[in-house]
C-alpha cells in the first residue's frame, strides 16, 4: 500500500514542469530543515537553560545551606552564653540544693533568658530543666507542655549527656512535646554542667520555629519560583514545600544522597530538582524549580529564534525561485521553440545564456534549426518529389522528442547534484548534433553513423540504467564508405524501444557490419520480443500506416530505397520472443 502511494507520488513528480520540481523539492528540503533546526534548538536551548538554572539551583542550596549554618551557629553561641551565665549556674546549684525555692530560681533564670530571646527573634522559645525536674521557660506562645515525667525519659538524653558540653538538634525536642498543632521545630539541647565542678546542673533546649528557616532564605527564592524541602538526618520533615505536594519522600531522600539535578513529574508537573547534603548536621535541602517558570523566560528567545529560522527560510525560498527560473526559463523557451518545429515553424531560440551548458543546447540547437531551414529552401528551390520526401522523413526523425526526454533527463541529474553525469550527457548530446548535422551533408561515413549510435546509446543509458547491453562487431574495411546520414540509429532506437523494453528484462542490442563486395552489409540485431512475420512483411511492403514498431524502420526503408533507386534495401528476421535482426545491403560506393 506504502510502495505505491510513494510510486504514484514519484510518478506525479516525473509529469511535473521542471520549474514545479524545483521548487517542490526545495520546499520540502525547506520544510525539514526548519523542522529540524526548530526541533534541534529547543533541545539544544531546554538543555542549556536547565544546566544553567541547576547551577543557580545548586548555588542556592549553598546560599541557605550558609544561612541555616548561620543562624544554627549564632543559636549555638547564646546557648554558650546561656551555660556560662553566672546567675543561671548559681541559681541550678541553689535549687538543685534546695539553697532556694523554685519560684525564686524561676524569677531569676527568666529574667535572664527573656533578654536573650528579645535580642534573637529567630529564637522562639528557651526551656531549662534543673536536676529536680523543674522547668523554667520563656515562649513566644503559650507554654508546651510535655509527654513525659522526667527529662532524663527522653529518647536523645544520653545523646546530649555523651555529647559532653557539646549540642544536639532534634526535631520538635524529640516528641517531647504534646500536640504542637501543626507547629515544627528545630531545637537545640545542650546538658549544662558546672564550670567548676562539671556536675550536671540541668538541661537547655533552645527551640527554632521552621518559620524562622524559611524566612532566612525567602529572598532567595523568589526567582524562578523555587520551593525548599528540608529534612534532618532521620529523613523527617523540618521544612515543608510551601505550593507542592510530595507524596513519595522517601525517594526524594534516595535522590538527595545523589547530589544531582533530574527532572522530576509530581502531580502531573514537570519540575527541576536538586538536591544538598548539608556536610554539618547530615540534613538534606531540596530546591524544586517548576519548568513552567523556565518556560517563561524561555518564550522570548524561543519566538527570536523562531523569527530568525523563518527568515532564512523564506529567503531560501525566494532563491529557490529564482534558481527555478534561471534553469526553467531557457529551457521553456528552447522547448517552445521545438514544440513549433512540430507545426513546422523552423526559428531561431532567443535565450539569455553564456558559455555553459543551455549555451551550448542553444547554439546546437540554432545550428539545427538553422540547417533544417536551409535544407528546406534547398528542397523548395529545387522543386524535387524525392528530396522533399526525403527531408519530410528527416524532419520527422529530428522532432524534439529526443531532446525533450534528455532535458527531462538533464533537469534530474542536475537536482540530484550528479555534475559529473550532467557533463557527459552534455557531451554525448553535442557530439549526436555535431555529427548527425555534419555541415548540411546528406551523407557521412559509416564510422561517423556509428559514433552517432554510440553517442545516442550513452545517452539512453544514462537515462534507463542497465536495461540493455549493446554491442560493437565492426568490419574495419566498412568504415570509410559513405551512407545516407542516421540510418542505423532509428534501427537502434526503434530495437530499444520496441524490441528491449517492452521485454520487462536486461537485453544485448548487437551492431554489425560487413564488407561483401560489392555490397555492405549492415545489421541491427536486438535479443527483444521480436515480432510475427506478418508485421514484418507489413513494415517491408509499407502496407500498415499503424503498425507501431515501424516508424524508424519505414523511414530508413523509404529513404535508402531513394537514394540507392534498389526496391529492396532491408530484409527482417524476427519471431514472436526470439529477437529480431533488421539487415541492411547497400553498394559498397563513395568511399571517402
Amino acid at each position: 500500500m506504502f510502495k505505491n502511494i510513494l510510486i504514484k507520488i514519484k510518478n506525479k513528480y516525473r509529469d511535473l514542469k521542471i520549474s514545479t520540481k524545483i521548487l517542490t523539492f526545495y520546499s520540502a528540503i525547506l520544510i525539514l530543515s526548519v523542522l529540524l533546526s526548530a526541533y534541534i534548538y529547543q533541545r539544544i536551548y531546554n538543555h542549556t537553560l536547565s544546566e544553567k538554572v541547576s547551577e543557580v539551583s545548586v548555588q542556592t542550596l549553598h546560599s541557605i545551606s550558609s544561612n541555616i549554618f548561620s543562624m544554627l551557629d549564632n543559636a549555638k553561641n547564646l546557648s554558650k552564653v546561656i551555660l556560662a551565665s553566672d546567675e543561671i549556674q548559681q541559681s541550678l546549684r541553689k535549687v538543685n540544693d534546695h539553697e532556694i525555692s523554685h519560684d525564686e530560681s524561676q524569677r531569676i533564670i527568666n529574667t535572664h533568658i527573656s533578654r536573650f530571646i528579645e535580642a534573637f527573634p529567630f529564637i522562639s522559645s528557651i526551656y531549662i530543666f534543673d536536676a529536680n525536674d523543674q522547668r523554667y521557660g520563656i515562649d513566644r506562645l503559650p507554654l508546651k507542655a510535655l509527654k513525659i515525667d522526667s527529662i532524663t525519659e527522653a529518647s536523645w538524653y544520653e545523646s546530649a549527656v555523651a555529647a559532653q558540653g557539646g549540642f544536639i538538634l532534634k526535631l520538635n525536642a524529640g516528641d517531647i512535646y504534646e500536640d504542637l498543632e501543626g507547629e515544627k521545630y528545630i531545637s537545640l539541647i545542650r546538658i549544662i554542667n558546672d564550670i567548676y565542678t562539671q556536675k550536671t546542673l540541668g538541661t537547655l533546649i533552645l527551640n527554632i520555629s521552621d518559620s524562622a528557616f524559611s524566612d532566612s532564605y525567602k529572598d532567595i527564592l523568589d526567582e524562578y519560583g523555587t520551593d525548599i524541602m528540608i529534612l534532618d538526618e532521620e529523613g523527617r520533615t523540618v521544612v515543608d514545600f510551601r505550593d507542592i505536594q510530595v507524596d513519595d519522600i522517601g525517594r526524594l531522600m534516595v535522590f538527595s544522597e545523589n547530589g544531582e539535578s533530574i527532572v522530576e513529574n509530581i502531580n502531573g508537573k514537570d519540575y527541576l530538582v536538586s538536591s544538598l547534603k548539608m556536610s554539618r548536621y547530615d540534613w538534606s535541602i531540596i530546591s524544586m524549580i517548576p519548568f513552567d517558570e523556565l518556560s517563561k523566560e524561555s518564550y522570548i528567545f524561543n519566538v527570536a529564534a523562531l523569527s530568525i529560522i523563518i527568515l532564512n527560510a523564506f529567503l531560501m525560498f525566494l532563491g529557490a525561485i529564482g534558481i527555478s527560473r534561471l534553469i526553467s526559463t531557457p529551457i521553456t523557451k528552447l522547448l517552445n521553440s521545438m514544440k513549433g518545429v512540430e507545426k513546422g515553424e523552423f526559428k531561431k531560440v532567443d535565450i539569455e545564456a553564456g558559455n555553459d551548458e543551455i549555451g551550448s543546447l542553444r547554439d546546437a540547437y540554432n545550428i539545427m534549426i538553422t540547417e533544417i531551414q536551409n535544407l528546406i529552401d534547398k528542397i523548395v528551390k529545387e522543386q524535387k518529389i524525392k528530396r522533399k520526401a526525403e527531408l519530410d522523413i528527416l524532419q520527422a526523425q529530428i522532432k524534439p522528442h529526443f531532446l525533450y526526454n534528455t532535458f527531462d533527463a538533464i533537469s534530474s541529474l542536475a537536482l540530484s547534484g550528479k555534475n559529473e553525469q550532467v557533463y557527459q550527457l552534455m557531451k554525448f548530446l553535442g557530439s549526436y548534433y555535431r555529427i548527425s548535422l555534419s555541415k548540411g551533408s546528406e551523407v557521412i561515413t559509416i564510422k561517423e553513423e556509428i559514433e552517432v549510435v554510440k553517442n545516442y546509446m550513452s545517452i539512453q543509458h544514462v537515462r534507463y540504467g542497465d536495461i540493455f547491453d549493446i554491442r560493437y562487431d565492426i568490419d574495419n574495411n566498412t568504415l570509410n564508405y559513405k551512407i545516407p546520414k542516421l540510418v542505423l540509429q532509428p534501427l537502434v532506437e526503434n530495437a530499444l524501444y520496441h524490441g528491449i523494453k517492452p521485454k520487462g528484462e536486461k537485453g544485448l542490442i548487437q551492431i554489425r557490419t560487413r564488407y561483401l563486395n560489392p555490397y555492405i552489409e549492415l545489421s541491427v540485431i536486438d535479443d527483444g520480443v521480436g515480432m510475427d512475420e506478418e508485421i514484418a512483411l507489413n513494415i517491408l511492403n509499407n502496407n500498415d500506416e499503424n503498425t507501431k514498431p515501424s516508424f524508424g524502420l519505414k523511414g530508413t526503408i523509404e529513404r535508402l530505397r531513394i537514394y540507392y533507386g534498389v526496391n529492396n534495401p532491408v530484409s527482417i528476421r524476427s519471431a514472436k520472443n526470439q529477437g529480431t535482426e533488421v539487415i541492411i545491403t547497400i553498394p559498397a560506393k563513395e568511399e571517402a
